[in-house]
């Protein structure tokens, strides 16, 4: 408080002694302004320090094999996604505000396809679910069927995030991406028998 009223001081005294504008007035200001600037900022200890985090491990199934190769299924048959997951909290859980639900986002893209090239309906394109699951003991799981009619490779992304007793979703994440290949179902296309070809009325007479 000394600064500022030292500042305050020489700002008065200046417009009694000098009341028109001059270059006295533009130097007073500057001087203030260094002054102010050499006044550390008193930030409270828990503006650095983090109280409260939560965080949330995922685990997808099923899972690829490797980090490049894409899970098979038929073209004929759904996808079960299946995602479970465990809160992780910090030193003080729960301190200012409590996890009521997770908000599990579940969408697939259609990356590539492969066949014949014909239109394809923008549903058959993208599957967006959302689904609010209550964990237990820190714990949680759900399943969500996924369509992958459309031959090709498919793009699955989780995204999760945490509502608390208020009803405010926090963006926690994480967010995970797998990737998915529909197959064409060899059993499902059937052949139809061909009709038999049909005797002329002049071949009976020759």
């Amino acid at each position: 408080m000394s600064v500022f009223s030292h500042v305050l001081e020489e700002v008065e005294s200046l417009s009694r002694k000098h009341p028109p504008v001059s270059y006295l007035h533009t130097s007073c200001l500057c001087d203030a302004v260094i002054a102010l600037l050499k006044v550390p900022l008193s930030f409270q200890r828990y503006f650095f320090q983090k109280l409260q985090s939560t965080s949330i491990k995922l685990a997808l199934s099923p899972s690829p094999r490797s980090a490049t190769e894409p899970i098979p299924v038929q073209s004929s048959q759904q996808l079960t996604l299946k995602v479970e997951g465990v809160v992780q909290h910090g030193s003080t859980p729960g301190l200012f505000r409590k996890i009521q639900s997770v908000c599990l986002n579940v969408s697939s893209t259609l990356q590539s396809k492969s066949g014949q090239d014909y239109k394809i309906p923008l549903d058959a394109k993208t599957n967006e679910i959302e689904r609010r699951v209550e964990p237990h003991n820190d714990y949680f799981s759900t399943q969500f069927l996924l369509n992958c009619s459309v031959v090709g490779t498919h793009t699955v992304t989780v995204e999760t995030s945490v509502v608390d007793g208020s009803g405010i979703e926090w963006k926690t994440g994480p967010k995970s991406t797998l990737s998915v290949k529909s197959l064409e179902d060899p059993y499902s296309q059937q052949t139809l028998p061909q009709p038999a070809p049909q005797r002329s009325v002049y071949a009976r007479f020759q």
